[in-house]
């Protein structure tokens, strides 16, 4: 079982050119476990996804962290993160 993250956060800039991702070591094991089960989908020939939220969002994976700069040049903290794997 993957751990809930203590740290890993998405932010986007107004524009939504750039992303800033912050996280701790369980939330880049949290992310690597996403990324891992898609490889052995993909693996077998099937293309998958997954959904990583925060809790504001009724989920878990994502924490919402952000950078006082971030907020202070108007970022915006993302709930949802949909990753797609693709044959």
């Amino acid at each position: 079982m993957i751990e809930k993250p203590e740290l890993l956060s998405v932010v986007t800039k107004t524009d939504g050119d750039v992303i800033y991702i912050h996280a701790d070591l369980s939330g880049l094991k949290r992310l690597r476990g996403s990324i891992d089960s898609m490889i052995t989908e993909l693996e077998s020939g099937v293309c998958d996804h997954d959904h990583l939220h925060t809790e504001d969002w009724a989920g878990y994976e994502l924490t919402n962290t952000m950078l006082e700069s971030e907020r202070i040049n108007g970022c915006t903290q993302v709930h949802h993160v949909k990753l797609y794997a693709w044959t």
